[in-house]
């Protein structure tokens, strides 16, 4: 009898070839899988920080707002839903040792608006004229910058203390279009009783990575 000749089958080929090909496929399904995963993580990453990077820069205008008087209160909403602060320029503090900066004692307004699904940041010239204040508060200038993507809408409301005193303690969180207490003697005073006590924010998120309700709430002094 012939021995039979080594070697494999065209049939064993074919099966080893469609075994190689189901392996293939398996292995690139996880890998596509893996660098999807990565992508998602790496966009909610920078939304997150974004968003971070936003409400800080917010805090830090906040902090710096203060009354200039008559029409320009520290905080305020027009009448478009946009949030106004009326800040001192960065850089114009005054320090204890030293001559004073070129800039210190000037302010800006700060305009915070929603555009077009963006979240966006105006801040005017510092100035040291109410005139080129008050344009300011009427219009922004420029198209802004911008600070958070993917916002369906923003709601503020401001809490305002109720009575004198230790009667200040209580009060409620209201619409920003309220009408404030005017009653004092002097246009000073009556534009930090017009700054209210706090001011939430609430912005509703429906981006690609960020979707849902975030509300932040800051505590607001009298600025004189």
């Amino acid at each position: 009898m012939m021995r039979r000749s080594k070697g494999f089958t065209l049939l064993e080929l074919l099966v080893a070839a469609m075994v190689l090909a189901v392996m293939a496929a398996l292995s690139w399904r996880g890998l596509d899988g893996v660098a999807r995963g990565r992508d998602a993580v790496r966009a909610s990453s920078t939304a997150a920080a974004q968003l971070g990077l936003c409400m800080q820069q917010l805090r830090a205008d906040i902090d710096a707002a203060r009354d200039a008087g008559r029409d320009l209160p520290a905080i305020s909403v027009s009448a478009k839903g946009d949030l106004l602060i009326v800040r001192r320029a960065p850089g114009s503090a005054t320090p204890l040792d030293g001559p004073p900066p070129r800039d210190a004692g000037l302010l800006q307004v700060v305009r915070w608006g929603l555009r077009g699904g963006v979240w966006r940041r105006w801040t005017s010239t510092p100035q040291a004229q109410r005139g080129p204040l008050l344009a300011a508060m009427r219009q922004p200038a420029g198209d802004g910058l911008t600070m958070l993507d993917g916002v369906s809408g923003v709601r503020f409301l401001v809490f305002r203390n109720a009575g004198s005193g230790l009667l200040q303690q209580s009060g409620a969180w209201v619409n920003p279009y309220s009408a404030a207490d005017t009653a004092a003697s002097s246009p000073s005073q009556q534009a930090s009783l017009r700054t209210p006590a706090g001011l939430r924010v609430t912005l509703q998120l429906a981006g690609a990575t960020l979707r849902g309700t975030i509300t932040r709430a800051f505590l607001l002094e009298n600025r004189q």
